[in-house]
């Protein structure tokens, strides 16, 4: 019999990782905890899974490194003077060949981890062997999130500096800058979003702004009410895509982008703004801190976690909780994998030909270069030398997960 299993990996304020597999197949759906131990020394801040890799940041300043298949820690990236704010794996091309086992999951041959800081930073590191390759600087405050474009060539980051920033992967240079002028909030999540990264999301307190790519220029606004946004996605849910928001009194509200994407006729405030959203899921008493998507064969759903301590499962068929767990401590961050991920033999290879990345940012390129690269229509380029003076790499440290 096969089961309806995958995993389930959290972060919480107790300094604390637990993992747990979570199976689906039958009528009660149960919970078996894999490994429960305290990973840092300050709360857990972020965490992102790749192939058999998870990582964890911190407020103590550090990021970790976790063998899933052999339950070991391997060791510390030490680069950033301040705490992590989050931490995102490049998702490489999928092959045509494994592309249906692999459907509506994200690749998971990646090549880079970046991460982000309160030092106002982005540290870009090699997964191969952990090496810093650079860092990218320009944010005068905080960064509170970034994204990664699908093409794994740009990245896109807003920081408590009032701006977005848009940065070329390829050179590691600085490739663009809006500034929150009309608004006095500050972003505090972005995805991108359509088809190739058309647009982006920058969720501010209360407001999902929609940026058109190719104008740097927003194009309409979704007003999310008096209940501050927690967390943000952006999911394609049967062939429909929508921006998905957590708030801070426990709901999930989803708002479908086909007409958000629509050209406006006016262009005054209330014809750009929409505020109802398509569908709102209620399953936690307070604040959501983070939640993830997870697709199989047996279906699509959505793993919510919040300050009350549970862990929510949610059917996207059915927009109904299917699985909940309470993990009795206050939870903050989330991520998923399959349950075959201690299974050698499915564990890909990576691809050996590696792309190297520039040493520190530097100015800002022009805006025709930026959609050249984003289009995938630039010439390939020399590949930069390694940074010599990164004295960074991780420490072997091997310990047993229990």
């Amino acid at each position: 019999m096969v089961h309806n299993q995958f995993r389930i990996v959290v972060g919480s304020y107790e300094h604390n990782i637990l993992c747990l597999s979570v199976d689906l197949s039958s009528e009660t759906p149960f919970f078996t905890p894999i490994f429960h131990f305290q990973a840092h020394a300050l709360s857990v801040k972020c965490a992102d899974i790749s192939n058999r890799y998870l990582v964890s940041g911190s407020n103590d300043e550090h990021i970790r490194i976790y063998d899933l298949q052999k339950r070991k820690e391997l060791g510390n990236l030490m680069s950033h003077q301040g705490s992590i704010t989050a931490l995102k794996f490049s998702r490489g091309a999928q092959s045509n060949e494994n592309q249906s086992e692999t459907e509506g999951k994200p690749a998971r041959n990646s090549r880079w981890l970046l991460s982000s800081s309160e030092d106002n930073n982005l540290a870009v590191w090699r997964v191969k062997d952990w090496e810093n390759f650079g860092t990218l600087k320009g944010h005068t405050a905080r960064i509170n999130d970034f994204d990664i474009h699908p093409s794994s060539k740009i990245a896109i980051s807003v920081s408590e500096d009032h701006s977005i920033r848009l940065w070329n992967l390829m050179t590691l240079k600085k490739a663009g800058v809006l500034k929150l002028k009309k608004y006095n909030q500050n972003g505090q999540s972005v995805r991108w979003c359509g088809n190739d990264g058309e647009f982006f999301a920058v969720a501010l307190l209360n407001k999902v702004l929609i940026y058109k790519t190719s104008t740097a220029k927003v194009h309409r606004e979704i007003d999310t009410g008096r209940s501050s946004i927690m967390h943000m996605e952006v999911e394609k849910i049967d062939d429909q895509e929508y921006i998905v928001v957590g708030q801070g009194n426990g709901s999930i509200a989803l708002y479908a982008t086909k007409e958000l994407y629509a050209e406006v006729e006016n262009e005054d405030e209330e014809e750009k703004e929409a505020s109802a959203p398509d569908f709102c899921m209620q399953g936690h008493s307070i604040r959501i801190k983070d939640f993830k998507f997870y697709s199989n064969e047996f279906g699509h759903y959505l793993v919510s976690i919040s300050s009350d301590g549970k862990i929510v499962v949610w059917d996207m068929a059915s927009k109904e909780q299917v699985a909940v767990y309470d993990c009795g401590e206050r939870l903050n961050c989330l991520a998923l994998c399959d349950e075959t991920i201690e299974k050698y033999e499915t564990v890909k290879k990576r691809d050996a030909d590696e792309v190297d990345l520039g040493e520190q940012s530097e100015p800002e390129e022009d805006s025709e270069n930026l959609k050249q690269i984003m289009m995938g229509t630039t010439k390939p380029t020399k590949k930069r030398r390694k940074n010599k003076k990164s004295g960074s790499k991780s420490k072997k440290v091997e310990v047993q997960l229990e």
